[in-house]
């Protein structure tokens, strides 16, 4: 659309991902795909157990990506080099303004009320969390989204490129586990090695 009416398209961006971790397209195929490669992993560790979880998660992915703009997502769903895996997924959105301003009064509501912070000190991000308990088939989850958002180039601050990974671990699993705090770690270090391509003309 933005090239139709003759305005800049936004650079592509670029994330270096967790061990195991691919890009995709959302669609209805790609999830069937991953859904069914969840299934046989927890099959195959003898755990069919935890596929609820992960599909109750993959679930909640797929309808954020119908109800927002999403342009890529990002999973596990490759082959992994080592036993470290995160369970979770990241889907990335175009944030803009209502009326088409900067999106500094956003970052300013997100500051106030969900105590949102600079990635690492990098203030070219802003990073905040919520938790949210869901009831599934056998007993209960709790769902941490953490949300990244940065200011596309070139946009004067109107349009962010907004990251939002989430977690699902079991509700006896306390936020202090080193675990968790490892799985938020790792996805803090995914989201913090953004790249933006250069204009064509700058290659």
């Amino acid at each position: 659309m933005r090239e139709a009416l003759g305005v800049t398209k936004d650079p592509e961006f670029y994330l270096k991902l967790l061990d195991g971790w691919e890009r995709h397209a959302p669609s209805e195929t790609d999830r069937d795909a991953i859904d069914a490669q969840l299934k046989a992993r927890c099959m195959a560790a003898n755990r069919p157990d935890l596929h609820a979880t992960f599909r109750t998660q993959l679930d909640q992915a797929f309808t954020l990506m119908k109800q927002q703009n999403v342009v890529a997502y990002f999973a596990a769903t490759g082959e992994t080099t080592t036993r470290a895996y995160v369970p979770g997924t990241m889907f990335a959105t175009i944030r803009r303004s209502p009326n088409g301003e900067s999106l500094d009064a956003y970052v300013a509501h997100a500051i106030r009320e969900y105590g949102a912070k600079p990635l690492f000190g990098d203030k070219r991000f802003i990073r905040f969390e919520r938790e949210a308990r869901k009831e599934i088939e056998g007993g209960s989850i709790v769902v941490t989204s953490i949300v990244y958002v940065a200011p596309v180039p070139g946009s004067n601050r109107r349009r962010g490129l907004q990251l939002t990974a989430t977690i699902a671990r079991p509700a006896e699993m306390a936020a202090t586990d080193p675990k968790f705090i490892g799985w938020k770690t790792a996805l803090d270090v995914c989201a913090s090695t953004l790249r933006w391509a250069p204009p064509p003309a700058q290659r």
